[in-house]
C-alpha cells in the first residue's frame, strides 16, 4: 500500500467526471482554471462567466485516453445572442470499458459496462467592461452494469477582466446539486456533486507573450485525511492543506494567438498520488496548441500517477471562417 493514499470523502461525489479536463488546453494549466484571458470556450465548463462575444460561432471536440479501454471527452458549441450575451451548448462524457460480472456467489454474469454523461447548458452575461456573470445548468446520466442514476447540477461564476492592465480573476462555484433518481437498493455513488469552490488570477504581459495562472480550487475543503501503510489515520496540516489549494500554470501565448504552449503543477495531484518509493511526477502537465486557419488543434499530457499518463486533444474549429470561405 502507498504510504500517501488519501481516503474518500463520504457523500461528495455523485460524478466526479464532471471536473475532468474539458480539453487539452485546460489539461496542460493543471486541468482547473477560473480565470482563463482567451477565446477558448471550453473554458466556461469551469467558470460560465469565461464566455466572451470573441468566443461566438466556435465548435470544439476533446478526447482524453486514460488507461486501457478507458477515456472521456466532451464537445462545445458556444455563439453570441448579442454583444452582452453568450449561450454554450456542452456535452461530457466518460466510458470505463468492458468489465466481468458475477453475482453474490460468484457465478459470472456476463461482461458489463459503465458510463457517465453530462449536458452542459451555459449563459453568460456582461454586465459592463470589467465583470461578466455566468450560469451553467447540467442534468448528468450515470449507466453503471442494469443501474441508473440521474443527478441534476449548476454552476456560477464571476470574471473580472481588465484589458488595460492585462490582468483577469475569476471566482467559480461548479456542481451544486445531486442525486434525484436511481436505485433505491442499490448504493451506486454518493449523494452530492462533488462541489468546488474555485478563485483564481491571470497576469498577461505587453511586452512578452507571457501569461502567469494562479488558482485555488476546492476552498470549501480543509479536512484531508491521511491513511498510513500501518493503517493509521491522520489529518494533514494546515500548511499542506492550504498548499493543496494551489494550482500554478504559465500560458506562452503571443499576440497573433496562432499557437500556445502550457506547462503547469496542480499540488492537490502532487500530494494525493505521488508514489513514496518511485520517482513521481504527478501533478505535472503541459501541452501545446496551433491555429491554422479556421481549425485549432491542441494536445496535452497530465501526470496523475505512476499508473498511467493521460493524453489530451482537441479540435476546435471557427465556424464564421468556414462560412466566409
Amino acid at each position: 500500500m502507498f504510504l500517501g493514499t488519501r481516503a474518500q470523502q463520504m457523500g461528495t461525489a455523485v460524478a466526479t467526471f464532471v471536473d475532468y479536463p474539458p480539453s487539452a488546453h485546460v489539461a496542460a494549466l493543471g486541468g482547473h482554471l477560473v480565470s482563463h484571458m482567451g477565446t477558448d470556450p471550453t473554458f466556461s465548463i469551469l467558470n460560465p462567466a469565461s464566455l466572451s462575444a470573441s468566443t461566438d460561432n466556435l465548435l470544439f471536440l476533446n478526447y482524453s485516453l486514460y488507461m486501457v479501454g478507458t477515456g472521456y471527452g466532451s464537445a462545445m458549441y458556444a455563439t453570441k445572442f448579442t454583444e452582452k450575451d453568450i449561450f454554450a451548448a456542452s456535452f461530457q462524457f466518460a466510458q470505463y470499458g468492458t468489465m466481468d460480472g458475477y453475482d453474490e456467489w460468484g457465478t459470472a454474469t456476463g461482461k458489463f459496462s459503465a458510463q457517465d454523461f453530462a449536458i452542459n447548458a451555459t449563459y453568460a452575461r456582461v454586465l459592463n467592461r470589467y465583470f461578466t456573470v455566468g450560469v451553467t445548468f447540467k442534468p448528468i446520466l450515470s449507466t453503471y452494469e442494469t443501474y441508473t442514476s440521474f443527478s441534476l447540477g449548476a454552476d456560477i461564476g464571476l470574471q473580472f477582466t481588465d484589458t488595460t492592465h492585462l490582468v483577469s480573476a475569476g471566482l467559480s462555484l461548479r456542481n451544486f446539486g445531486g442525486r434525484v433518481a436511481g436505485p433505491s437498493d442499490v448504493y451506486m455513488t454518493g449523494t452530492w456533486l462533488p462541489i468546488n469552490l474555485s478563485v483564481g488570477v491571470s497576469k498577461r504581459f505587453s511586452k512578452a507573450p507571457f501569461c502567469l495562472n494562479l488558482t485555488f480550487q476546492n476552498l470549501q475543503k480543509w479536512d484531508y485525511d491521511v491513511a498510513t501503510n500501518t493503517g493509521e489515520i491522520k489529518q494533514i496540516s494546515g500548511g499542506e492543506a492550504f498548499a493543496r489549494k494551489i494550482i500554478l500554470g504559465v500560458d506562452i501565448v503571443p499576440k497573433s494567438d496562432k499557437f500556445w504552449i502550457a506547462l503547469a503543477y496542480n499540488f492537490d495531484r502532487g500530494f494525493s498520488l505521488s508514489n513514496p518509493y518511485v520517482f513521481s511526477v504527478a501533478g505535472l502537465s503541459g501541452g501545446f496548441g496551433l491555429k491554422i486557419k479556421m481549425v485549432q488543434l491542441g494536445a496535452a499530457v497530465a501526470f496523475y500517477h505512476t499508473a498511467a499518463v493521460t493524453a489530451h486533444f482537441t479540435v476546435g474549429i471557427d465556424i464564421n471562417q468556414c462560412i466566409k470561405k
